[in-house]
């Protein structure tokens, strides 16, 4: 046994201790089809508790030579293919040429072996070279020795404890290895490669091979093969796809960029040029600084063609949907919401189209839930996909990703805000116009939880506010002075009438937001639709909100407080105090610490509809009878007056009192 230190710095080796795992059996693979192997396998051996214990790659080829084995594992990049451009008795196209392959090993293992057997004037002999990571430059390299074993080289790589090599396990490495070595294995279908006992089928996965042309930048246009773009679409999911820079025979030498996020196709890039051979991987890693015109040029094409494929594939799932006569959408789409509605439909269904049921009725139900989540709670689509489809979560984060490039959910998430919105103002408009059913309405059960619901009534802000239950005992010992007929919304379970119904009081209501910093309350006064407002009301709530804001617990805080009485009509004694010159109409009383106004819900109704008057426009909505009434029994049907609900629902809610 002969010691042999290799040239060049313990870092320069060490370096490729942090290559992926798929990289270094790639290489090692490579080595072997240089070799001129026909069969090469990679296996994995466990420990009784499943453990990765060894990693062993097994070839028939040629085998290393002494005089080989010496000069490739004495100098850094010194190697017999440096000179080559085919394998021994021009049998193959040559992979390799620096000589790093065998260095990618340290990133499986820390003791690596070689056992090679190759003939030398009849003879086999077989050499032994041995390498650790713990002395990276160093390699032992055995004597040769008469053989009669047959001709290859088997490379054993010792894995040790708690080395995580859980990603060459998984189904997607050997996709993304058949990846690799695919326009390999279709050049010369005579050689196998066997990974973890399962032979790679390139032929049996792939669903279309297209060349693409590149719009090449000026410098490449004369090249005598122009560099293109090889996009190669697997039947199977695969989860690398990042552009494989190979030579013009497709044969890939690195990787590059990130992976391609597309939820719809599963496919790899192939950028194949001469202008890629006899680059050392360090050449490779800096292609975005030496041709970086060429990458983007192909990431175009790319795009391109997966644009058109997308198109393709989503009006197959679409077409096959309406001749099975599940598909949702009937004739022209109604609005520019439901434009973007069905847009985003068929994304999905084509992203979730191998999740569907095959057929019946389980199809049709997976079909609509889809459609009913984007129509109204594009939030609960992820459950949906998650739950009910068992996306998994790459699939599910494909989709996501590719539904926040295109904005889609977003647009509808809007829209449905929008149109709710209009739809609750419209309903409540009814309510109110309708003296029965004005008269009907109780604040407690119905009024109140409708418009707590709706807090961006009062400003936008207020939509996500909180309830401030700490606020509930300085509110409290106040409150006499708005009158006798008054409750805090946390006490109204104990406002009962004598025949168990909750009774008609006006109701107090308070919500907050902020931080640290700066803290704003919202405090509304919701006063029975039968008690126009004046000078009596006025002043109970100016003197409210000033006993408030003096209170000892709130006195000199970062505070702003806003006090809104809220009535279906006002006496005209009270209307010129709230319409004064230079201050907005309702503002009552305006100090540093709080506001006091009063609001008709005919007024909040305008003012609301005025800010939401643009996007009806765009949306073409109009809310009329029939629409707002339904959307109150749809959503708010326990609250609204008995004559605007179904009859069946209006029969179970007076069971139910």
């Amino acid at each position: 046994m002969t010691d042999y230190h290799l040239e060049v710095g313990e870092s320069k080796i060490r370096q490729y201790a942090n290559r992926k795992p798929i990289d270094a059996v790639a290489e090692l693979v490579w080595n072997s089809l240089d070799a001129n192997a026909k069969k090469v396998r990679i296996d994995f051996k466990r420990t009784a508790m499943q453990a990765l214990e060894r990693i062993l790659v097994i070839d028939d080829g040629d085998g290393i030579t002494p005089e080989q084995a010496r000069s490739s594992f004495l100098e850094y990049g010194d190697t017999w293919k440096a000179f080559r451009t085919h394998t021994k008795g021009n049998q193959r196209i040559l992979h390799g040429k620096k000589g790093e392959g065998r260095l990618f090993g340290f990133a499986l293992g820390s003791f690596l072996t070689w056992d090679s057997i190759v003939t030398i004037d009849g003879k086999n002999y077989r050499t032994k070279i041995y390498a650790e990571t713990s002395r990276p430059t160093h390699w032992r390299i055995d004597e040769p020795v008469a053989t009669s074993d047959p001709t290859g080289t088997t490379v054993t790589i010792l894995v040790p404890q708690g080395k995580r090599l859980g990603s060459l396990e998984v189904p997607e490495a050997r996709s993304n290895l058949t990846a690799r070595l695919a326009f390999y294995l279709r050049a010369y279908n005579f050689v196998s490669v066997i990974y973890d006992g399962k032979e790679l089928d390139v032929e049996s996965i792939i669903s279309e091979i297209v060349d693409l042309q590149i719009d090449l930048p000026s410098e490449y246009a004369e090249d005598s093969r122009p560099p293109f773009v090889t996009f190669v679409e697997w039947k199977e999911r695969t989860r690398n796809r990042k552009l494989l820079v190979c030579n013009a025979d497709g044969i890939a030498l690195a990787e590059h960029g990130q992976d391609w996020t597309e939820p719809v196709v599963s496919f790899t890039p192939y950028l194949r040029s001469d202008r890629f051979n006899n680059q050392s991987s360090e050449e490779l890693h800096l292609l975005e600084m030496s041709h970086s015109p060429l990458l983007y040029a192909a990431e175009k094409a790319i795009r391109k063609h997966l644009s058109k494929r997308h198109k393709e594939i989503s009006g197959q799932v679409v077409q096959q949907l309406k001749d099975e006569g599940i598909y949702p959408y009937i004739g022209a789409a109604r609005d520019a919401t439901e434009v973007v509605e069905r847009q985003t439909f068929d994304l999905v269904v084509t992203v979730a189209r191998s999740a569907l049921p095959g057929k019946g009725d389980p199809r049709k139900l997976s079909v609509n839930l889809i459609r009913s989540a984007l129509e109204s709670n594009p939030g609960s689509l992820h459950d949906i996909l998650e739950k009910v489809l068992s996306l998994t979560q790459e699939e599910r984060d494909h989709l996501s990703h590719l539904l926040e490039q295109t904005e889609l959910t977003n647009v509808i998430s809007a829209a449905t805000t929008v149109t709710n919105r209009l739809n609750f103002i419209g309903g409540l408009r009814k309510i109110f116009a309708d003296r029965d059913a004005r008269v009907e309405l109780r604040e407690v059960d119905q009024l109140h939880p409708m418009v707590a619901r709706n807090l961006w009534l009062f400003g936008e802000e207020w939509t996500l506010a909180r309830s401030e239950i700490g606020l509930t005992s300085a509110l409290a010992s106040h409150l006499h002075l708005l009158g006798d007929e008054i409750v805090l919304e946390a006490n109204l379970k104990t406002v009962r009438r004598e025949d168990g119904r909750t009774g008609r009081v006006d109701i107090l209501l308070y919500r907050g937001i902020g931080d640290e910093r700066q803290n704003e309350r919202l405090i509304v006064e919701l006063k029975r639709p039968s008690l126009p407002v004046g000078k009596e009301e006025l002043y109970q709530i100016k003197s409210y909100a000033r006993a408030i804001v003096e209170d000892p617990q709130f006195r000199g805080t970062a505070c702003k407080w806003k006090f809104v009485l809220v009535t279906y009509d006002t006496h005209t004694e009270i209307r010129r105090d709230i319409r004064q010159v230079g201050k907005a109409p309702g503002l009552a009383d305006d100090q540093d610490e709080y506001q006091v106004w009063v609001k008709t819900w005919g007024e909040i109704f305008d003012e609301t509809e005025r800010k939401l008057w643009f996007f009806r426009e765009q949306l073409k909505f109009e809310a009329t009878d029939d629409r707002v009434t339904q959307y109150l029994r749809n959503s708010y049907d326990k609250y609204i007056p008995e004559s605007l609900r179904g009859a069946e629902t209006a029969s179970s809610a007076r069971t139910e009192e």
